[in-house]
């Protein structure tokens, strides 16, 4: 680590030592401990360090900001770039006045462009949502209609099955009544001691009770299943008319619209021709406004922009010796904490006895850092 010299107190040093290896009689050769003993004391100081902790640093942090501000400011009003753009005269080229006021009607034009539009999509989507509801009623009575149909005709089906399975039931009843009731007088007078002939008759009487109920639940299962084909039936067919009669209304409704929109874009058309011609005569107001007032305008502007160079100069004037002042400020303070550091540094090395302080480590055997103890004292 390379640092710069604080005193010459080091060059002093090095010129004796340079003296005394010219001489002709060398002193003698010195023990080790004696050899220590007469070593100089070298210590080294870091002066940034240092000067950063002295409590006035603060004062410098914020001069270095005021003067970089200054800096900047002083920059950007030096630009000749800035400069020029700032002082420049106004040309007698009218073009982009005239496309700033195409630019500034342009929102309003567009405006009522919108809403021309606007009301004639309203009006169109007004017209499709009545042909929507009206079709919408079609099918709703439709619907109910078909349902209502289709109620009866399931009602209708329903009874015809119903009395199909009472009539069956009451076949089979009759038809399974005699060899029941046959059985049954049967166990009655069977005698008590024929035990096996009472058993063998209950198991005739159950069998032909089943054989009976059998039929009869195998009859009402075949009628259910018939109920559920034809509603099944009846359903697909409500929905295939309901479904060529929504197709239907969607065909004629299109046609409805489209014939109402191609009647309204002719309409607007129109009113978008009439808005047109109404704006072109304004603007050509606009741009004879224009022209009248240029050559007031060029006048007005060519001594605003001799007033405001006179300004500029100024002002660039007034924050270079702004700058010059606050920069002599930092200077002076940051002289003050130098030598504040300096003189600590002094006193410590006359306390500790340091033959050389260094603010940078050169080769030499037995230098040590002394900047915290400098630190220190600055800060008691």
């Amino acid at each position: 680590m390379t640092r710069p010299l604080v005193w010459a107190a080091l060059a002093a040093l090095l010129a004796g030592c340079s003296g005394r290896a010219m001489t002709a009689n060398p002193a003698p050769a010195l023990p080790p401990e004696a050899r220590a003993a007469t070593a100089p004391r070298i210590a080294v100081v870091d002066l940034t360090r240092a000067t950063r902790v002295h409590p006035r640093w603060a004062e410098v942090a914020a001069l270095d900001r005021q003067i970089s501000v200054l800096q900047a400011k002083l920059a950007l009003a030096s630009d000749p770039r800035l400069s020029a753009a700032r002082i420049e005269i106004p040309r007698v080229d009218l073009t982009p006045e005239m496309k700033a006021a195409v630019e500034r009607m342009r929102p309003e034009f567009q405006h009522e462009v919108e809403a021309v539009r606007a009301a004639a999509r309203a009006e169109l989507d007004a017209y499709a949502a009545q042909v929507r509801a009206g079709q919408q009623q079609q099918l709703v009575a439709k619907r109910a209609a078909l349902e209502a149909q289709m109620t009866a005709a399931i009602q209708e089906k329903r009874d015809a099955l119903d009395q199909d399975g009472q009539e069956y039931q009451q076949q089979q009843l009759a038809e399974y009544r005699l060899p029941i009731l046959n059985l049954k007088l049967k166990l009655e007078n069977v005698q008590p001691s024929a035990r096996g002939d009472v058993e063998t008759l209950n198991e005739q009487l159950q069998a032909l009770t089943k054989e009976r109920d059998e039929k009869i639940a195998a009859h009402e299962k075949a009628n259910q299943e018939t109920l559920q084909e034809f509603q099944q039936g009846q359903i697909r067919q409500s929905n295939d008319r309901l479904s060529a009669l929504s197709a239907q209304l969607n065909t004629d409704g299109q046609r409805l619209v489209d014939a109402r929109a191609a009647e309204i874009t002719a309409r607007v058309r129109a009113q978008l021709e009439a808005t047109q011609a109404e704006f072109n005569q304004r603007l050509r107001g606009q741009q004879e406004a224009i022209v009248t007032s240029a050559r007031a305008a060029q006048a007005q502007a060519v001594a605003q922009a001799q007033a405001q160079a006179r300004s500029e100069t100024e002002r660039i004037r007034a924050l270079q010796d702004q700058l010059v002042a606050v920069q002599r400020d930092r200077a002076r303070l940051y002289a003050l904490i130098l030598a504040a550091v300096r003189v600590e540094s002094a006193g410590l090395a006359q306390e500790r006895k340091w033959d050389v302080v260094l603010t940078e480590a050169i080769s030499a055997p037995g230098a040590f850092d002394a900047t915290d103890e400098v630190i220190a004292r600055i800060r008691r």
